[in-house]
């Protein structure tokens, strides 16, 4: 990864997309995505709990990346990444939370592993 980051997680990469970089927000449900501008969501990495949130469908392709902390390659969560091309970390084991605005760094270089970084001096405690 480039620059100055902290790492605060791994997980399942779904497929290879080198260094994916953005803003974090996290979507709890249905609400989140009704409440949202989809002109604000191209710069934006999706954090989610569920790998079968579906409810991301209707801004599933405006979205940078998706960060979730649980699902597997064959989630409902997966297969719609899959389809509409947008790089997705699974199962992700954070060290410490990442809260919304945080400038997230992906690395997505590897087949399988992912790594999950903040830039230097944003970790949230």
């Amino acid at each position: 990864m480039s620059g100055k980051l902290n790492e605060v997680g791994t997980g399942i990469n779904l497929f290879v997309a080198g260094e994916v970089r953005g803003t974090a927000r996290w979507f709890y449900d249905t609400a989140d995505v009704l409440s949202i501008d989809d002109d604000d969501l191209d710069d934006t990495i999706a954090f989610v709990n569920k790998g079968g949130m579906t409810f991301l469908s209707p801004i599933l392709p405006d979205l940078r990346a998706i960060v979730c902390t649980a699902g597997s390659r064959e989630s409902h969560l997966a297969i719609l990444c899959r389809e509409s091309d947008v790089p997705c970390v699974l199962a992700a084991e954070l060290s410490t939370t990442v809260a919304d605005g945080d400038t997230v760094v992906l690395d997505l270089a590897d087949a399988d592993a992912a790594r999950v970084a903040v830039a230097a001096g944003v970790v949230t405690a």
